[in-house]
């Protein structure tokens, strides 16, 4: 059976977090419960015990991220996910058919295997007054990824807003951390940020300004960060979608573990 979560925050996350199957997807499907202002509903389904065997969270009107355990009931997910519409979805290979999902791309779990050393020259950001650039960052590098399309959805201050809203948030609340490399004080060349959750870490972005790529800055953030949030049963993970930005991973100690895939529900 299917219900609705009424109370979205990090503690509702971490609550979930205990009850549900283990696993990156279960990471990665909670953490964007974390980004409460861009949720547009969550659900969770259990079965006749009340073991809770699926979560689906829907953000932005666009996207559902399913996580499915092996007891799922797979027929009231599918016909759930219709009725939400044919959305963008993000769900393990093993169980896309059966929530009635055409696949058409794959992106890449990548998992830190080896601690690597600190970066050089990545300091942590722990003013929120100093997060507009960062953001811009972000921003540059999403419009350059998407060939500065005219179909990219521009970043207006109330996107900016709901942005500093989620990562303030988490850096007040000690979950959220960022790294940067400056070439002066207000000269941002690279950046990264982490969510944390339980034993998961989650770096959901890495951004580098397009004349500074390729001089290890990027590199420098992410290791620094890693540097700061492994502990002894701590997985730090993140998502590829390209071979290219899996080896620049790779050489900060991350190995390719496992999948997740992006489709449309079949209406």
């Amino acid at each position: 059976m299917l219900r609705r979560i009424e109370n979205i925050n990090a503690q509702t996350a971490e609550q979930l977090l205990g009850v549900l199957p283990q696993s990156l997807m279960t990471a990665f499907t909670l953490f964007a419960l974390l980004d409460w202002c861009a949720v547009d509903g969550a659900w969770v389904q259990s079965d006749e015990q009340e073991q809770v065997t699926a979560l689906v969270v829907q953000k932005d009107q666009t996207k559902a991220y399913v996580s499915v355990g092996e007891n799922a009931d797979f027929e009231e997910l599918a016909l759930f996910l219709r009725h939400l519409g044919g959305l963008v979805i993000h769900c393990v290979p093993d169980y896309t058919a059966r929530l009635g999902v055409t696949p058409f791309s794959r992106h890449s779990f990548m998992v830190l295997s080896e601690t690597p050393e600190p970066g050089k020259a990545a300091v942590s950001v722990t003013d929120t007054n100093a997060l507009r650039p960062v953001f811009d960052l972000l921003t540059q590098s999403a419009r350059a990824a998407a060939g500065d399309s005219a179909q990219f959805r521009k970043y207006s201050e109330r996107a900016f807003q709901e942005w500093l809203s989620r990562t303030s948030r988490g850096m007040l609340g000690g979950y959220t951390a960022v790294k940067a490399v400056y070439a002066a004080e207000n000269s941002l060349l690279s950046a990264a940020i982490a969510d944390t959750l339980g034993q998961y870490v989650y770096i959901r972005d890495v951004a580098t300004d397009r004349d500074y790529r390729k001089m290890g800055y990027g590199s420098d953030c992410v290791r620094g960060l890693c540097a700061d949030l492994k502990q002894a049963d701590n997985q730090i993970f993140l998502l590829c979608d390209d071979l290219k930005t899996e080896r620049f991973y790779q050489k900060s100690g991350f190995a390719r573990q496992g999948s997740v895939e992006l489709g449309i529900v079949e209406l």
